[in-house]
């Protein structure tokens, strides 16, 4: 298996072990016997319910941690969201993990370029892959075209057969690189002895990255040696959790699970319990495809706009109007690129815009792209497409303007689900809502980081 990796496949293969460490660590309190723990905290789910994310969660570990003398296998897409592709980040890396009674008995990293030489060129790219990155072939590299990750996940491994993958796995995660942000805001910032820079959450991927890219140079560090800086990061986190206090440790399990909340991590498993359970609790990454009334995502894909994601700002404006004949709707997404000058992160922010809608809608127009919009359905839904460039240092709006279904008028009261794109965060998203009486007009702001769902939201 290969063992060599990148070093963009390092610095996200180090965020995983740190955080499948605290999770363990913080949940379950690791001992001597982890197993038998995980064991007590399953049995206690089943008798007093502590919530529905904090049982699967536990049904979770339970599942990882059974000791059935079964060895299987997982796929783990690693997902830097700096740059965003629809299901979460470009693919640079994946991980091949084998487990069994609860241990990791083999593991290997892959470099996506190196394994994507493998795939035959005969499958036609999505557009505008082709269109936009003259790329003639599609890739494992950009098998997450999708939002909905349970199909990018079936996508990814019909790719790894085709690249000779010999492996069958019972589930495939995807995880982003953002996760260590999270973690940090838990340990707060991190200044390492030795080292120039603090590692503080918001901007920790960069700074690790410019580290064994270019700064361990003007430290006078050996090549050979740029990579320690990972392994003393991560003892240092470790350090830190192992001090916590009890009740430091309970307060925060929440904010570990939001991790999964915000499809930061997505789950596909292939037993059908897990899958119902992952889904159940939205951790699946799926579209919802069973809810009947009002529905919005917003989905991007950057094309050829180096890690430009990672200064983007984003907005969603909502307009729905029901006091009409027809119920209509104006969606207005706003762009804004912070950064001023290219450099060998950022760039003039080009991305494939996406946004899906009641299967039922009618679209009328849209302004903002620079080529001419696409139409279709998945997923139970109907979609607008079209390419939109936002230069250094400017702002740009996309509004689109369209015909709700008829039958929402009479789904009083007015109800809508927003679902959250992976590695998305922090989107501030105002809704308006004219209803067929006059006097009745419902506002709402708030921040997206995880799937909305109106009625549960408190209006301004």
């Amino acid at each position: 298996m290969v063992k060599k990796t990148s070093t963009k496949t390092m610095v996200i293969f180090l965020v995983i072990t740190i955080f499948l460490f605290i999770v363990g660590y913080f949940v379950f309190q690791w001992k001597n016997d982890p197993r038998r723990l995980v064991n007590i905290a399953y049995n206690v789910s089943r008798v007093f319910p502590l919530g529905d994310k904090h049982n699967t969660a536990i049904e979770i570990v339970h599942y990882f941690m059974q000791k059935d003398d079964v060895e299987r296998n997982y796929l783990i897409l690693l997902q830097n969201n700096m740059e965003l592709r629809p299901g979460g980040g470009y693919i640079g890396s994946f991980a091949i993990v084998k487990v069994k009674n609860g241990e990791v008995i083999d593991s290997a990293v892959h470099d996506t370029a190196n394994f994507d030489g493998r795939i035959p060129d005969k499958i036609d790219p999505p557009y505008p892959i082709k269109e936009v990155l003259n790329v003639p072939s599609w890739k494992l590299r950009d098998s997450n075209w999708l939002p909905d990750f349970p199909s990018n996940a079936r996508v990814v491994e019909n790719f790894y057969k085709l690249g000779g993958g010999k492996d069958e796995f019972d589930g495939v995660f995807a995880v982003n690189a953002t996760i260590l942000d999270t973690i940090l805001d838990i340990t707060g910032p991190i200044k390492l002895d030795g080292y120039p820079d603090t590692y503080k959450s918001g901007d920790a991927i960069i700074t690790l990255e410019y580290q064994v890219e270019r700064g361990y140079v003007k430290q006078g560090i050996a090549k050979g040696d740029r990579k320690v800086v990972m392994n003393d990061l991560a003892d240092e986190i470790i350090a830190r959790v192992k001090d916590f206090s009890l009740t430091e440790k309970l307060s925060i399990v929440d904010d570990i699970l939001h991790i999964f909340e915000n499809k930061d991590i997505q789950m596909y498993f292939k037993d059908e319990r897990m899958a119902q359970l992952v889904d159940a609790i939205g951790w699946s990454g799926a579209v919802d495809q069973v809810w009947d009334k009002d529905y919005l995502m917003v989905v991007d894909a950057n094309l050829a706009s180096y890690k430009t994601d990672n200064v983007m700002k984003r907005s969603i404006n909502y307009d729905i109007d029901l006091s009409g004949t027809i119920p209509q709707a104006i969606l207005t997404v706003h762009y804004e690129n912070t950064a001023k000058k290219r450099d060998w992160m950022t760039y003039d922010y080009q991305t494939y815009l996406r946004v899906y809608v009641p299967e039922g809608v009618w679209f009328t127009s849209i302004e903002g792209c620079v080529l001419d919009p696409q139409y279709g359905t998945k997923h139970g839904k109907k979609y607008i497409g079209c390419l939109v460039h936002t230069q250094l240092g400017t702002q740009k709006d996309v509004v689109v303007h369209y015909n709700l279904p008829m039958n929402l008028k009479n789904k009083y009261p007015y109800n809508l689900k927003i679902q959250k794109q992976s590695g998305v965060h922090n989107v501030p998203v105002s809704v308006s809502v004219k209803n067929p009486s006059p006097d009745l007009l419902q506002k709402y702001d708030f921040v997206m980081d995880s799937d909305i769902i109106l009625s549960e939201i408190k209006q301004k």
